[in-house]
């Protein structure tokens, strides 16, 4: 088997087709892609709501509640208590497979009529406003989360406490405004920082402890730029930088960049891997074109994939947790095996296809909704096993001979993820338009659907230029004022256009010294996602290392490198685009420096 070139029927751009990828569909029994790898992902991430909520009520107990549907949707609605309870059965909403009508447009017609969670949640106390979250406690605002307890405004936490604005942080506490955190205590404006304990604007440290302004350090202590001083030194220094101001931030948000780039990056962020290519991947083996994958073995394509480790799956994103053999899914996991084309499943399950809200376990489900410990069912309808096998080899054929079409002439035959069309948010409300924003003509033109901003008809009482510089000067009385956004809403970002500071959120922001936001939490969380490099684009580089020094000149090597005083002629596949700044070095080379 060789591989084969073809053309994207979405985007119409080329894409490969290996001959390890061909074994895999094999292995799988399903066919090869028609749509390039990015477009996958990005139709996959156009079915998830992570952080657009609403104010509704449910459609079962008429409960007030918050939810990712708003009040005027057409979808029923449960809140997450009725939803989970025995007070109605999925099966009420079975169907026929019709054999008259494409099998896309009667899934669609099933996700029409069986009630939708309002939040997709599990085990929360006084953490209502949180969503794509289980056992978190005091938490607000918090999405795609596990395991913490009062937090704030964050992103892919897990088993984290006393943190606010943080995006990936995993057993961390007291920490603000920074990302891809690892057991870190105290960290403030910083990135990629493992084990350490009160550092701020900081990149790249492990093991280090009252640092500040630090690049690419290991087991380092009173450091300022990367300068090293006595603990008596460092104090009288670190008292000066006036954290508690907001011009000071700010000024300082504007020159880290810049010393950051003095210094080189390692091509790829990861440890403890085995022919691996991507971004973010540890403790991991074979894994290609993959991002945020914590443990993961054969493995391509995937993304966000946390906790045990995940086997042998393709194009499958968020969640892992001993999952295998998962071909083209969202949000599924928890031990799931053999799972295809599908999208929040999890919980023991095996042998799904096409299938949505599968929980608590369940085998041997096709196009089925919200289905729980259920085996041999199809649109929500029960078969024996004899007849489960031979309808969903009929189901299949039928999809391929007289497949779905939709409005933009994109072909859905078996084995394509579900049609755009049966997404039930606007672009601009999902993860598609977060990692990929597009503008609202831009999104409607590629056949997504738009969601236009609420009117919320609330007054900003305070201007953020109003606001006192230093958090000493804050009084009590801004829990009762409402804050007018910088963005003012006019940005693709979901701002409200205001927002408020809550007493919890006061209390930290005195506790840790940090002045008051300026802008809302989405623009903040959209600041933060921006400062990334992209999660599905890699490009082909040459390590800048020189020699002596980077090949811009900017960096000076600190130790002498195996492949002397000539450049490294290493090539590799790296998230930083050939036209950026930043010094690039091979594993081996940014090793070296590490000091």
């Amino acid at each position: 088997m060789i591989s084969e070139t073809r053309t994207c029927q979405n985007c119409k751009t080329n894409f490969d087709i290996e001959p390890e990828d061909f074994a895999f569909y094999e292995k799988m029994k399903v066919p090869p892609p028609t749509w390039c790898p990015q477009c996958r992902l990005i139709r996959r991430l156009s079915f998830m709501n992570e952080r657009t909520l609403y104010n509704r009520t449910c459609d079962l107990c008429h409960k007030k509640m918050v939810a990712v549907f708003p009040a005027e949707t057409s979808y029923v609605v449960y809140c997450a208590e009725c939803w989970h309870s025995d007070k109605w059965d999925p099966m009420d909403y079975s169907a026929d497979v019709d054999f008259t009508k494409p099998f896309f447009a009667q899934l669609g017609e099933l996700f029409k009529k069986t009630p939708q969670m309002g939040q997709s949640v599990i085990a929360l106390e006084n953490s209502d406003f949180c969503n794509l979250s289980s056992q978190m406690k005091n938490c607000y605002l918090v999405f795609n989360s596990d395991y913490s307890e009062n937090c704030m405004y964050g992103t892919f936490l897990e088993e984290s406490k006393d943190s606010v604005d943080n995006y990936i942080a995993f057993s961390c506490e007291r920490c603000y405004d920074s990302s891809n955190l690892y057991k870190d205590y105290n960290v403030r404006y910083s990135k990629r920082c493992n084990e350490c304990t009160n550092v701020s604007f900081s990149l790249n440290l492990q093991n280090c402890n009252d640092c500040f302004g630090c690049v690419n350090l290991k087991n380092k202590q009173y450091h300022i730029f990367n300068v090293p001083y006595s603990k008596e030194e460092y104090d009288v220094k670190v008292q000066k930088f006036d954290v508690g101001s907001f011009v000071f931030v700010e000024e300082m948000k504007k020159k880290i960049p810049g010393i950051f780039l003095q210094f080189p990056r390692r091509y790829v962020e990861g440890l403890n891997n085995e022919n691996v290519v991507g971004d973010f991947i540890f403790h991991s083996k074979n894994c290609f074109y993959c991002c945020e994958v914590l443990s993961g073995e054969n493995c391509k394509y995937c993304h966000f994939l946390s906790i045990a480790q995940t086997k042998d799956s393709y194009d499958y994103t968020m969640w892992g947790a001993g999952s295998e053999l998962l071909c083209e899914c969202l949000a599924s996991g928890d031990g799931a095996y053999n799972v295809k084309y599908s999208f929040n499943t999890w919980g023991a399950q095996s042998n799904i296809e096409y299938s949505k809200d599968i929980m608590k376990g369940g085998d041997d489900l096709f196009g089925c909704v919200a289905l729980k410990k259920k085996k041999y069912c199809i649109l929500n309808k029960q078969y024996t096993k004899e007849e489960y096998e031979k309808l969903v080899v009929k189901i299949k054929q039928h999809m391929n001979d007289a497949p779905y079409t939709d409005t933009a002439g994109r072909v859905y035959r078996y084995g394509e993820f579900f049609s755009l069309e049966l997404a039930q948010h606007g672009y601009n409300e999902t993860l598609a338009h977060a990692f990929f924003p597009l503008s609202k003509d831009e999104a409607l033109k590629r056949g997504f659907q738009w969601r236009d901003a609420e009117a919320h008809g609330v007054m900003a009482t305070v201007k953020g230029s109003e606001l006192p510089d230093h958090i000493k000067d804050v009084p009590d009385a801004i829990t009762t004022e409402i804050i007018e956004c910088q963005h003012k809403g006019e940005c693709l970002e979901q701002c409200p256009g205001a927002f408020k500071i809550t007493s919890q959120e006061l209390a930290f922001y005195r506790q840790m010294n940090i002045p008051l936001p300026r802008l809302c939490h989405n623009c903040r969380h959209y600041s933060r996602l921006s400062a990334r490099n992209p999660i599905s684009q890699l490009w082909n580089r040459q390590c800048q290392c020189g020699g002596a020094q980077s090949t811009n000149g900017v960096y000076i090597n600190s130790a002498n490198h195996p492949h002397g005083a000539s450049s490294c002629l290493t090539i590799f596949q790296t998230s930083y685009a050939a036209d950026r700044p930043d010094i690039v070095y091979c594993a081996e080379c940014y090793q070296q420096e590490v000091v």
